[in-house]
C-alpha cells in the first residue's frame, strides 16, 4: 500500500466461442418468479449464489416471445436495452446480449463461489444497460437496506487465447442498484428516482463488490446489477455471483433543529461527532484508482456528490487516499482537481488544499510505515523477476496497483528487491520505473 501524510482518524472468433458456451445451453426449467423475503436469515434474496437450476428468459425486445440465448440462474431475471432509431439498421449498439450460466469447469476464475456463477456478454457490440434483476417482496416500507453483489469483468480487443486478460478493454463497467418501489415492467427504468445506485466500478479480471444502500419505499423492492460499455471490442463479458439484500436498520428519523443552549458564562459546550476528513465529487464523475497517478488502472467513476471518507495525501497534494472497498486493500486514489475537502481534510492540509507541482511519484507514506512500492503500469501487468535483470527468469506477475514490500534495492536503483513466497530466498525483483516507492522506502534506497 502507498501511503501518504496520515489524517489522524480510526482505520474503520467469443472466448474459445466462449470456451465452448454450447456446453452451458441449459433447458428452461421454471419460469420467472419473484422472491419473498425470507425469515429464515438475513439475506432476502432467492438464489444469491446464481446457482443451477436456469431459466429461459423472455424477449424484452418481442414481448410473448423466449429468448433463447437469455438463460439465467433461478429467479434473476436478464434485461437489456432494445435498439431504436438509427440503431436498427446497424449492430455495433444496443445487441441483445447472450446469457449463460457459467461453470468453473469452464473458467475458473469467473466463478467467485462454486459452482457457477451469471454471465452474459456482447461480442462486437455494446449495450447501453444490460444485466440482471431480482423483485423482493414483504419489506417493511422505510427500512433500510443494503444490497451487495460480486463482479468480474472482461473486457477485450484480443482473440489470444487464452482469453483471461482484459486488454485494450471496451470501457465495461457494473453498478447496484436498489429500485425503493420495486416497479419493474419488461425492463427496470434506471432513471426513475426511485432507483438507488451504487458508483460504477471497472473490476477487471478480478472480483470487486458493489454495494449500494436504499430505503424501502413500499412493501416490494427490486434489486439490480447494471452495465454498460463505450466500445465495441470483441468481448465485453460480465460475471456475477455472491448476492446479498440485507436490513440494516429503520429509515432515519427526521432531525429536529436543537434548542439553542443558555449563556452559562463559561466555556462554550464540547462538540461531538465532528465529521471525518472527507471530500465530496465536484465534477460530473470523477475515476476512482488504484495508485496516485493518471496512468493508473480506473477502479471506478464516481458520479457529483458522491462523498468519501478520506485517508492520507500524497506529499505534492495532487492526490488524496481514500477508502474504497473496491480496491484490493480497502484503499484508493481521487485526484484533488475533481474533488472538494471538507473542513476535516483541509485542517489536515493546514487549511490550504492547493495542490503543489511535483509528480505524484513523489508520494509519502505514514511514519513508521514498512517501505513498500505500488505497481504502476496503467492496463499491464509487472513481471517479477529472479534476479535484477530483463534476462532473468520470470516468476510471477503483479497487478496494477498491487502492494509489493521492499526487501532492497539494486546498487544501480534501477530495481527493487520485494518480499515474494515463490522467489528462491523468499524474495524477487521488479524494475522501479514501473512502481512508486514510499518514503520507507525512498530512504531504504537513499533516494531524494
Amino acid at each position: 500500500m502507498i501511503g501518504a501524510k496520515l489524517l489522524q482518524q480510526p482505520m474503520g472468433a467469443r472466448l474459445m466461442r466462449f470456451a465452448l458456451r454450447v456446453a452451458l445451453c441449459v433447458t428452461a426449467l421454471m419460469a420467472p418468479s419473484i422472491a419473498r423475503a425470507q425469515s429464515s436469515g438475513p439475506n432476502l434474496l432467492k438464489n444469491p449464489g446464481f446457482d443451477w437450476p436456469a431459466q429461459t428468459n423472455g424477449d424484452v425486445c418481442a414481448p410473448g416471445w423466449a429468448k433463447d440465448n437469455a438463460i439465467t440462474p433461478h429467479e434473476w431475471t436478464a434485461f437489456w436495452t432494445c435498439k431504436s432509431g438509427e440503431e436498427l439498421n446497424q449492430d455495433l449498439v444496443n445487441r441483445s446480449p447472450e446469457f449463460r450460466v457459467m461453470t468453473v469447469d469452464i473458467a475458473a476464475d469467473r466463478v467467485r463461489s462454486y459452482p457457477t456463477s451469471a454471465s452474459f456478454f456482447n461480442y462486437r457490440s455494446i449495450n447501453r444497460s444490460a444485466g440482471l434483476y431480482q423483485i423482493v417482496r414483504g419489506i417493511t416500507p422505510g427500512t433500510r437496506l443494503r444490497f451487495s453483489v460480486w463482479v468480474n469483468l472482461l473486457t477485450t480487443n484480443s482473440d489470444v487465447l487464452p482469453l483471461h486478460s482484459s486488454r485494450q478493454p471496451g470501457g465495461l463497467q457494473a453498478r447496484a442498484c436498489i429500485h425503493t418501489t420495486g416497479f419493474v415492467a419488461l425492463t427496470p427504468n434506471l432513471n426513475d428516482p426511485a432507483v438507488v445506485c451504487s458508483i460504477w466500478m471497472r473490476p477487471y479480471d478480478t472480483w470487486g463488490e458493489l454495494v449500494v444502500e436504499a430505503t424501502a419505499a413500499s412493501d416490494t423492492v427490486a434489486v439490480i446489477v447494471d452495465t454498460t460499455a463505450e466500445y465495441p471490442v470483441l468481448h465485453n463479458d460480465v460475471h456475477v455471483d455472491d448476492a446479498s439484500l440485507v436490513v440494516v436498520g429503520d429509515a432515519p428519523a427526521p432531525q429536529q433543529p436543537a434548542a439553542p443552549a443558555a449563556p452559562t458564562g463559561g466555556q462554550p459546550p464540547a462538540v461531538s461527532g465532528a465529521a471525518a476528513p472527507g471530500v465530496v465529487v465536484k465534477t460530473p464523475t470523477a475515476n476512482v484508482r488504484a495508485a496516485p497517478s493518471l496512468n493508473s488502472n480506473i477502479l471506478a467513476m464516481a458520479p457529483q456528490g458522491t462523498t468519501f471518507t478520506v485517508r492520507a495525501y500524497t506529499a505534492d497534494r495532487q492526490w488524496w487516499q481514500i477508502e474504497f472497498s473496491g480496491a484490493q486493500d480497502g484503499l484508493a486514489y481521487i485526484h484533488h482537481s475533481v474533488v472538494t475537502p471538507n473542513a476535516a481534510a483541509q485542517a489536515a492540509l493546514g487549511g490550504n488544499a492547493a495542490a503543489a507541482t511535483q509528480p505524484a511519484t513523489s508520494a509519502q507514506t505514514v511514519v513508521g510505515a514498512p517501505a513498500q512500492v505500488v505497481v504502476n503500469t496503467g492496463d499491464s501487468r509487472l513481471n517479477i523477476r529472479a534476479a535484477p535483470s530483463m534476462k532473468s527468469p520470470i516468476l510471477g506477475r503483479a497487478q496494477n496497483g498491487a502492494s509489493l514490500e521492499v526487501k532492497g534495492v539494486s546498487p544501480d536503483k534501477q530495481w527493487w528487491r520485494i518480499a515474494y513466497a515463490g522467489g528462491a530466498d523468499g524474495t524477487a525483483w521488479v524494475m522501479a520505473q514501473y512502481v512508486i516507492p514510499n518514503a520507507a522506502a525512498r530512504q531504504l534506497a537513499g533516494l531524494p
